[in-house]
């Protein structure tokens, strides 16, 4: 009886030991923290009209919502889908936990020397909801913020996440307008089109126009603009068609300037020129690009260039990688429009 008594007091000693090391070291809940603010999420991303953001090297962008069309700096049409992964973001963001109180200073610190400012616009001439946007936690499955509403920044960095995305959010937040852009080249309806004029710099012969006369278009040689009398007329309308949807694979930001440079100046492997009915023009001029893949044909042999890319110049200012499997449905030679003989 006595062993008895003294077990059943060394395990209320214990129960009480752990209750208090419990209760002392527990994580504090958000409303506990003075000066928190972590209402990051916007709950109706339609009431968004603008987001203007801002990094630390003074590089910025603005996007905003002109007639129900998302616009890049007030010039470009952005691209749909950056601006749904955006505002995914901004719907599902979540907070992960709180920073540890040790951490506070240091995290603070790093926020306001390289992080990013994401302001968010809800209709209103202030915005609505900031972020400060900071680098990833250690496992990158987290990303250091700051919130500021109604002009009071929080004091209280948190880590934020997406439920269910695995990675972290900095990248997100990017400045560069031309990554923010729509990734089109030609994007018309046929009644758009007053000409077309495809260039093949390596087979010349092949070269041609399409321009609109008479509310049809004819065929033309590119150098001596003669009719090609034998043309299919069914042929070129389905093959106007197609400019409704033609679009580059993304911006090369990673070649330096002198690169781009070499590939300018070297002999283009063809250019594609599109003039509106008002005027306005798109024209890309795409360059062979090396095989750095060492991709082999059927004997074995490298190709010379890449058979799926190639470089390109939108309108002498966006520097681009376009794919094959894109352009290779409006690359056709003047010779594809000829009469088929039964």
């Amino acid at each position: 009886m006595k062993n008895n008594k003294i077990l059943i007091a060394l395990l209320v000693i214990l129960i009480g030991v752990a209750a208090t090391i419990y209760f002392t070291n527990k994580t504090e809940t958000i409303s506990d923290i003075e000066g928190a603010k972590s209402n990051f999420a916007v709950e109706d991303t339609a009431t968004i009209t603008k987001v203007f953001i801002a990094d630390a090297q003074g590089g910025t962008v603005t996007l905003e919502k002109d007639k129900g069309v998302w616009m890049v700096d007030g010039k470009y049409v952005a691209r749909p889908d950056n601006m749904r992964l955006l505002m995914k973001t901004f719907g599902r963001i979540a907070v992960k936990s709180p920073v540890p109180r040790s951490a506070y200073n240091n995290i603070i610190k790093s926020i306001a020397t390289g992080g990013t400012k994401v302001e968010i616009y809800t209709g209103e001439t202030k915005p609505s909801k900031t972020y400060y946007v900071g680098g990833a936690t250690l496992d990158h499955q987290g990303t250091y913020m700051l919130l500021e509403t109604e002009g009071v920044k929080s004091t209280v960095p948190f880590i934020m996440h997406i439920p269910g995305f695995y990675g972290y959010l900095t990248t997100r937040f990017f400045t560069e307008p031309a990554q923010w852009r729509d990734a089109v080249v030609f994007k018309y309806a046929p009644d758009q089109i007053q000409s077309i004029a495809v260039n093949y710099f390596e087979t010349p012969k092949q070269s041609f126009k399409l321009e609109k006369e008479e509310n049809k278009f004819v065929l033309k040689d590119y150098t001596t603009s003669k009719v090609v009398v034998d043309a299919d007329t069914n042929i070129i309308k389905k093959y106007v068609g197609l400019y409704s949807n033609i679009y580059y694979e993304m911006i090369d930001i990673e070649s330096s300037q002198a690169k781009k440079d070499s590939v300018i100046a070297s002999q283009p492997y063809f250019s594609i020129e599109v003039k509106d009915v008002l005027g306005g023009s798109n024209k890309i001029v795409a360059y062979h690009m090396p095989n750095y893949r060492q991709i082999m044909d059927k004997n074995e042999e490298p190709y010379l260039y890449d058979v799926d890319r190639m470089y390109a110049l939108l309108n002498d200012e966006l520097f681009l990688f376009i794919q094959f499997a894109t352009f290779d449905q409006i690359k056709l030679p003047q010779a594809f429009f000829k009469q088929r003989k039964n």
